[in-house]
């Protein structure tokens, strides 16, 4: 018992060694380069989110982030190369729904734990979905588009950027809540390839975030029909939404933030939650996003990982009602 005060003693001085070290460490963070890594394709709209992400980030800081694309599987090769880094803060995520909601949803053999594995900073921004096709189909609304599609001769193919993307199962939600059923999908490595085909009349529609086809929709390149939110876009006003053109009831977006791997230090998770608050907030950065189609959004770490659980059980409930698995 008479060594009982001492050892307490002991222990509370290495906790506060600890703690004063963790917060010099963040104090002092970064002192090299920060990866923040995509899951798609250089050109679509994650790219964008990340590249606008990475240079607020870097000025908020005072450091250097770079981007780094690691494309394939529905964003899953991404997230796992992150769950595996080491818990320092200079390797992040930009994780979207495909990679953090869709995918767990869809297989239970992926190499991480969508909730486990990793440490939510915050959401940066989300976007609705648009259905764009090329110009020289006849349906300049959504009622015409299935009118198309019900009486072709054979199947409308339409693109994805991945089977399971959130290009696929919103493309998925749009067939159960209108009982289209001659709807053919062909998924594709990313969402600039899927654009390009559109464009050259290889396929008659896509499901794209907004982002991804604005550039496309505002030189009459692509034509938009509907946007997938429940109000229409801030950025391109002119589009209905899907409920104003029949879909009762449907919204489908897809988020986009920021994750590091699991057990990072509340104090770096502090520092990089309130510089990516901080730099995405200011009206450049802002006008910058908006412009593009994604709405700026900043949550708390705690309130990002309750989101994250809504979001994984969502998206478990659609895919089982669609009969679509990846195991």
């Amino acid at each position: 018992m008479r060594n009982s005060v001492p050892g307490r003693r002991k222990a509370l001085v290495t906790c506060l060694l600890l703690v004063a070290a963790a917060a010099a460490h963040a104090a002092g963070f970064p002192e090299r380069p920060i990866r923040l890594i995509v899951g798609f394709p250089a050109g679509g709209g994650a790219d964008f989110v990340a590249r606008q992400v990475a240079q607020n980030l870097g000025q908020a800081l005072g450091g250097s982030v770079v981007v780094e694309n690691r494309p394939g599987a529905n964003g899953t090769i991404a997230a796992a190369d992150v769950a595996r880094s080491p818990a320092d803060g200079y390797t992040l995520l930009l994780g979207a729904t495909a990679s953090q909601s869709i995918s767990p949803a869809l297989t239970s053999k992926l190499p991480y734990d969508a909730l486990r594995d990793f440490t939510p900073i915050t959401m940066v921004g989300s976007t609705p979905l648009v259905l764009v096709v090329n110009p020289k189909m006849p349906a300049k609304t959504v009622g015409e588009f299935l009118a198309h599609v019900n009486t072709g001769d054979k199947p409308l193919t339409y693109g994805s950027a991945g089977t399971g993307n959130i290009t696929h199962m919103t493309a998925e939600l749009f067939m159960q809540s209108t009982g289209a059923t001659r709807l053919q999908h062909i998924p594709y490595k990313g969402s600039s390839q899927v654009i390009a085909d559109l464009l050259g009349g290889h396929i008659g529609a896509y499901f794209d975030t907004l982002p991804s086809s604005l550039p496309f929709i505002r030189n009459s390149q692509l034509r938009a029909l509907a946007v997938t939110s429940a109000e229409r876009a801030g950025a391109a006003p002119e589009i209905p939404t899907m409920r104003e053109s029949g879909v009762a009831g449907f919204n489908a977006s897809t988020w986009f933030g920021v994750l590091a791997p699991a057990k990072l230090s509340p104090e770096l998770t502090n520092r990089l939650y309130e510089a990516l608050r901080s730099s995405g907030s200011t009206p450049q950065a802002r006008q910058a996003m908006t412009e593009r189609g994604v709405e700026p959004v900043f949550v708390t770490p705690a309130h990002f990982q309750a989101e994250l659980e809504a979001d994984l059980a969502r998206w478990r409930e659609v895919t089982q009602k669609a009969r679509i698995s990846l195991d």
